[in-house]
């Protein structure tokens, strides 16, 4: 989706995200280089790693499932575990006595328990991979036909399905999903990964799935500017799309980057569709 090398995306690094919570979320062209590249592996371990992704035809096997979705997890750690560390930074300006500083160390405590059970999900993907045994891989693949506009990765713990149904709580054993927007013969798919017996996951899932087919692209694209702080797109179709989508969708990234957030009733916003990439249909890999 890149032109002339680069994709229009809100920026993932630190200062540009601490920038824009002062002056407000906007998205800019980035260098693909810059944007596509996770900071959790090694040149040479992420090429050894990724290369049953990479060197060959996605077809979704059970390998290829469970390195998208240890990809995901491991994206998750990092971001985690760098916005602990940020937190705590912004927390150490303040005296334990000045109020200022409850909202960082609130924020520190939030993603100290994402960042531990991402790291339980983590290890747990990373065992199979080792192990070079796939079956508690499931997943639920979508496929469209249309040209791809959109590209993002994520995993996220899902507190609420997508119509808002509770489906748990962070303080008890968090479930977490990989969201995947991406392209198989160059046309868009949208794939969720989890763990077997991860119920509130599945159900996550499933209730995406549910949804008319003509709203699963608008779900879609709003999901992964939710959740997905590696999202990016095609500038032209993002300048096409209207500036209320466009202020719509950058709220949603910014609710994301605060640390209590969580979505509710409202998630879904089918009155005025956003885009249709036409559904082919759905596969679940059990």
């Amino acid at each position: 989706i890149a032109e002339q090398g680069h994709v229009h995306a809100v920026p993932t690094r630190l200062a540009p995200i601490a920038q824009m919570k002062r002056s407000g979320f906007a998205a800019e062209d980035v260098g693909i280089s810059n944007f596509s590249t996770l900071q959790c592996f090694c040149a040479h371990h992420d090429k050894t790693l990724f290369a049953p992704l990479e060197d060959v035809a996605l077809t979704f096997t059970r390998e290829q499932l469970t390195l998208l979705h240890y990809r995901a997890l491991a994206a998750e750690v990092y971001i985690r575990g760098n916005a602990e560390d940020a937190a705590t930074n912004e927390a150490r300006k303040y005296l334990s006595s000045d109020p200022q500083r409850e909202p960082f160390y609130e924020a520190f405590w939030i993603h100290s328990l994402a960042a531990i059970a991402a790291e339980e999900n983590l290890k747990r993907t990373e065992n199979m991979i080792y192990l070079s045994k796939y079956d508690e891989i499931r997943a639920a693949i979508i496929r469209f036909d249309a040209t791809p506009v959109l590209l993002s990765v994520c995993a996220f713990r899902p507190l609420y399905d997508v119509i808002g149904v509770k489906l748990q709580n962070f303080s008890e054993e968090a479930a977490y999903i990989g969201m995947h927007v991406l392209t198989v013969d160059k046309m868009p798919a949208v794939v969720f990964t989890w763990l077997k017996g991860q119920k509130p996951s599945q159900r996550f899932a499933k209730s995406f799935c549910l949804q008319p087919y003509r709203q699963l692209t608008t779900l879609a694209v709003q999901t992964a500017f939710e959740y997905a702080e590696y999202t990016c797109m095609r500038r032209e179709w993002w300048m096409s799309i209207t500036k209320g989508w466009r202020t719509l969708l950058l709220n949603r990234i910014e609710m994301a980057n605060r640390a209590a957030s969580v979505s509710d009733e409202d998630f879904l916003s089918f009155e005025f569709p956003l885009d249709d990439w036409k559904c082919r249909g759905i596969d679940f890999v059990k």
